[in-house]
């Protein structure tokens, strides 16, 4: 029973009423008494603290319910708009926080294998062949999504365990209970092991990059690939990425990428039988496909309102993969806060604008070359600037408001120019979604760098 049901109970029976009597007649005996003995029972105070306080406690309750009663009898008057205070977003505490910033490091140095037996959930028993670790589709968004915790009865090497029967079933597939392409991979089996790798290599590459890793294998110029073309290409591409060069083969985990194991992404492009073909019409479209459904999981993380997210949670999501100290990532937070404070210069930035952006970011390359050659003209790099840039190099119209919000996050001195250190460091490593980090802390780097100066100086002193 709730405090409020236990105070109405209470004065609905005349109990408080009726004990508060008996104490009172008590009291009043023992100090009105031959004063024989001046202590009172200690049970006596004792009872009255407990009455006080319960007394108090059903008060400000039945006072809480009252207003909460009378508050939701009246009704709007005619012309005025009953608005909802947006929820603050619940604080996270302090265990919360320390896990969120250990599986960040995870997700940041960690090796590939460990990264996937972290965030992985599910282990298959194959029947006359080791157990084999995959994951769905909720765990891969999680694990490239700093700030997703993991849940808490899971972890690195701790898994559900399902018969191979059921490996094919949805398992907990459906990102935001929507149909999307990882969903629709899911259908065609889990995410091994070697599909991670290559769905990582394809978020951090160029699609123009991939396109043309596909056209090289095409043997034929047909605009198909077999199942062993599509291997080479795999390659290549992986061979390029960050995360590609840093995975090693771990045989006592089984994580390893040349291998002929369960694929769903073999099983999606050319199925079962591995006898059909890819074509690159498909497999662009798949592209697009996984990449949407990234982006509209971040985008729908800061609760839009309306179909929009605030220009500051444009700015958190642009700094998410930044390596920038927290107090760097909150100047510029509070930059755009500040200025898009009032409500009628928030505008709001929509999931289409949020797209059109990240597919400027997707030709970033090409990006940096202009802008150098901008800033080595002499140049001054101006809103104007950055939407020809945009028009240019990735055939995309940026908002006017998109444009603005940049402008006020990498515009230190407010001169309405843009300085390419921090602009372009800072949007490659959103483009790249942090993948293409270094795998050490930079203690590694650190000692080296020493090593090679002790060296210098020792040779210097032999000379």
């Amino acid at each position: 029973m709730t405090m409020s049901r236990l105070g109405l109970q209470l004065l609905r029976n005349g109990g408080l009423v009726r004990m508060t009597r008996q104490l009172g007649a008590l009291s009043s005996t023992q100090n009105s008494g031959n004063h024989q003995s001046r202590n009172t029972d200690p049970n006596t105070y004792l009872k009255l603290g407990l009455l006080g306080g319960l007394g108090l406690a059903v008060t400000a309750k039945c006072k809480e319910k009252a207003i909460e009663e009378t508050s939701e009898s009246i009704e709007p008057a005619d012309g005025e708009v009953d608005e909802e205070k947006p929820k603050k977003k619940k604080k996270k505490g302090f265990q919360e926080r320390k896990v969120m910033e250990y599986e960040n490091r995870i997700r940041e140095f960690s090796t590939p294998d460990k990264i996937f037996r972290y965030f992985a959930t599910v282990r298959v028993d194959f029947e006359n062949v080791k157990k084999e670790i995959f994951m769905t589709p909720k765990d891969f968004m999680r694990s490239i999504t700093p700030g997703e915790l993991q849940p808490s009865h899971l972890g690195l090497d701790m898994y559900r365990d399902i018969p191979a029967t059921k490996s094919l079933q949805h398992i907990d597939d459906n990102v935001d209970g929507e149909q999307t392409f990882l969903s629709k991979l899911a259908q065609h089996g889990l995410i091994s092991f070697q599909d991670y790798i290559f769905l990582l290599t394809l978020l951090s590459t160029p699609k123009h990059d991939c396109e043309i890793a596909f056209k090289m294998f095409d043997l034929y110029g047909d605009g198909c690939v077999s199942y062993q073309e599509f291997l080479d290409t795999r390659s290549v591409l992986e061979s390029r990425s960050s995360m590609g060069k840093r995975h090693k083969d771990n045989v006592y985990s089984g994580n390893t990428i040349n291998k002929d194991g369960h694929s769903a992404l073999t099983n999606y492009f050319f199925g079962k039988d591995t006898n059909k073909k890819l074509t690159l019409d498909d497999f662009v479209v798949f592209m697009d496909g996984m990449k949407e459904d990234v982006f509209r999981m971040e985008f729908n993380k800061y609760d839009p309102v309306d179909g929009k997210i605030t220009e500051q949670d444009f700015a958190h999501l642009l700094l998410l993969h930044a390596t920038l100290s927290n107090q760097a990532k909150s100047k510029f937070v509070r930059r755009v806060k500040k200025f898009y404070k009032n409500e009628e210069e928030s505008q709001g930035i929509t999931f289409e604008q949020f797209m059109t952006f990240n597919h400027f970011l997707d030709h970033l390359d090409d990006v940096e070359i202009l802008v150098s050659v901008y800033f080595s003209a002499g140049m001054k790099f101006n809103k104007a600037s950055l939407k020809q840039v945009a028009h240019v190099v990735a055939d995309v119209e940026l908002d006017p408001h998109i444009v603005d919000v940049v402008f006020t996050i990498f515009d230190d001195n407010g001169d309405e120019l843009l300085s390419n250190r921090e602009f372009i460091s800072v949007l490659k490593e959103r483009a790249h979604r942090g993948l293409e980090k270094p795998s050490d802390t930079g203690f590694v780097r650190l000692i080296t760098a020493l090593g090679a100066c002790v060296a210098s100086y020792v040779r210097g002193e032999e000379t």
